[in-house]
């Protein structure tokens, strides 16, 4: 019986590795050797492929799903099951365009001359929102969401679980926006993708909804990038000395 070559190399491979199986040779160590002996016989034209040669299928990386507003809307009614400054931190994600970092440190402070001032901990971009600015879509104004964290907060920060061990000053972690928002997206019953929306695509929806009602110069001052084409990667469906007055 004549055995190919192919197989007659394997053969060999498994006697290699069962006869060094107990030796001190490391995992790429042992293959190395068989592997070096199969590109000699590729080499010689004996074989086409080398059956050790270590493979790994290259890694997929899966866009996050963006946040429409209709999966808004029903991860925002779900969200009225939890703590109530919560649904709060999401209409005042969405009214404002704001990263989370921002929404937690927005303070009744920040107020004055009717517009909300925001100094973006990320870029230090400074930023002043009318309260009287509407986002037609989903119905919401900056003033009228502020105003209802003024019933539910007891400390200077607009949300606010209040003042706590943990928080002395009252103010919530980033990350308890996030946590919240995954709490609610799984109440809702929503169908999402396997790479779902967080808390933090809140903050492209109202970049995209500006975009059509206000303009697309408008929503990139909203969310106070300095670079035009930043911005449009927020719009895409899928200065630090003086505020920019909205």
């Amino acid at each position: 019986m004549i055995i190919p070559v192919v197989w007659s190399l394997t053969l060999a491979v498994m006697a290699f590795s069962l006869k060094y199986r107990s030796t001190a040779f490391s995992n790429s160590s042992g293959l190395r050797l068989p592997m070096n002996d199969f590109r000699e016989a590729i080499v010689e034209g004996r074989i086409t492929t080398n059956p050790v040669e270590p493979t790994r299928a290259p890694e997929i990386k899966v866009a996050r799903e963006r946040l429409q507003l209709e999966t808004y809307n029903a991860t925002r009614t779900a969200a009225e099951h939890l703590p109530v400054w919560f649904p709060l931190a999401m209409d005042l994600a969405l009214v404002t365009g704001q990263r989370r970092e921002d929404i937690v440190n927005m303070k009744f402070s920040d107020v004055f001359d009717n517009r909300l001032y925001v100094t973006q901990i990320k870029t230090g971009m400074k930023i002043a929102i009318p309260l009287s600015l509407t986002l037609q879509a989903p119905g919401l104004r900056p003033g009228t969401v502020i105003d209802r964290c003024r019933l539910v907060s007891r400390t200077d920060f607009m949300i606010s679980a209040g003042i706590r061990k943990n928080s002395p000053t009252g103010n919530i972690h980033p990350d308890g926006l996030t946590k919240k928002f995954v709490k609610a997206r799984k109440i809702s019953g929503a169908k999402f993708s396997d790479n779902p929306p967080t808390f933090h695509e809140i903050r492209s929806l109202p970049g995209r909804l500006y975009k059509d009602e206000h303009g697309e110069e408008f929503a990139q001052k909203l969310l106070g990038h300095t670079s035009e084409n930043t911005t449009k990667r927020y719009l895409d469906e899928r200065d630090n000395k003086a505020y920019v007055m909205l």
